[in-house]
This record gives structure tokens, sequence and C-alpha cells, in this order.
């Protein structure tokens, strides 16, 4: 029986990925004349917005304050967008459904900011104890620290956590941390391997209480 459930929200609860990177082109290229290649930002999909920013300082040779331009630019178009984002196929009943027998919490590479908004549009804000986002760690995925702190907050061992995860970088995070994960394709429209997931399905329109029992 699991004591937790921890959700990724980035193409498992939301179809945010267009949007992203259609405001961050925007983003760049108002901010710093930048155009991004769009091969770059897919091969960067799944890792925490900062660590997405660390990259770029690297790749560019960008300051402090060009981030900052950046960040600024990104969120003043993004933030007001993610109240038209619609969930994937069977996300709110799924949240639901689990939120009435174990705690829950959204485990994102997004911004706090960013995961109220979904959550909010989505009235969804009430089943999740806790928002672990890209403020609150210094890694992000694939590394385990913030599905570890999620758990550490909800007062729960790892081992009993699952998550629900649609990156590859999501997935070796959760499995490095201990927990069992489920693998979801809708949001990445497929094109990910994440078969290093413990059970691995097209929609969570597949998924129920009673089929995550059989993982633990």
């Amino acid at each position: 029986m699991f004591k937790a459930i921890l959700w990724d929200m980035d193409g498992t609860i939301v179809d945010t990925e267009r949007v992203v990177w259609t405001v961050m082109q925007q983003a760049f290229r108002d901010a710093v004349q930048i155009d991004l290649p769009e091969a770059l930002f897919e091969s960067l999909l799944g890792q925490s917005e900062f660590d997405f920013y660390r990259h770029m300082v690297v790749k560019y040779s960008l300051t402090e304050q060009h981030v900052q331009a950046i960040r600024l630019a990104f969120d003043r178009d993004y933030i007001p967008m993610l109240a038209d984002v619609p969930p994937l196929p069977g996300a709110i009943e799924r949240i639901r459904e689990f939120a009435a027998q174990a705690p829950q919490a959204i485990v994102t590479g997004s911004t706090n900011a960013q995961a109220v908004a979904v959550l909010q549009a989505l009235d969804v804000a009430a089943h999740f104890k806790h928002v672990v986002a890209c403020d609150l760690y210094g890694k992000g995925k694939p590394d385990p620290e913030p599905f570890l702190l999620a758990a550490d907050k909800l007062g729960v061992d790892p081992s009993s956590c699952l998550v629900l995860e649609d990156s590859p970088a999501g997935v070796t995070a959760a499995k490095a941390a201990g927990m069992k994960v489920v693998g979801i394709h809708e949001g990445n429209k497929g094109k990910y391997d994440i078969k290093h997931a413990d059970l691995e399905i097209a929609s969570l329109l597949e998924l129920d209480w009673a089929k995550l029992q059989t993982l633990g």
C-alpha cells in the first residue's frame, strides 16, 4: 500500500510543452536576441527551470542580468497562459481518486508560482499537501533530491511513495530515490524512452487505485 503519491506536473497533469517552447523562444529573442534551437530545448525537457538556465548560461555565456531578463520576459507571458492550459486526459479524475487514498504532492521542475497557477486553474490545489517546485531544491531531476524532499515533507519513507512521471529524467530521479514509478506517454507524445519505469502506460485513463497496488 503506497503512503504517498508524487505527481510530476508538466507533461503529466497538463500539456505545457508547446506553450513553454513558444514563450521561451520569444523570451530569448526579446531579452538577449538569441534564436533558441528547438532541438536544444527538447533535449533539456524534464529538467528543472533552474537547471535549464544553468545550461543556457554555459552555452551562451549569459550573465546573471541576462538570465533575469529572460525569466522576467518568460513569466510575464507564461503564467497568465497557464489559466487556459487544459489537463491531460484522466488527470483530474486520478488526482481526486488518489487524494482519497493517500496524501499527494507535486514535484516539478517549474517554479512555485507556475505550479500554483496550474493547480488553481484546474481547481485541484486542495488535493495536494505540498508543492515541491524548483525554488525549493538545489539539484533537479534526474537527481533524486526533489522526490526525497517531497517524501520528507509528507513524513513518509521514500520506498512507500509512488511517482507519476512522463520524462526520462523524472523516472530516473524517482528510481534513484527508491520509489516506484508509473511512466505516462500521453504528455510526451510517446517520443520519450521511459522503459525504466515500473509500469509504462499510454494515458492516465488506464490507471486506477487497484492497478497501482500491484506495484507495491
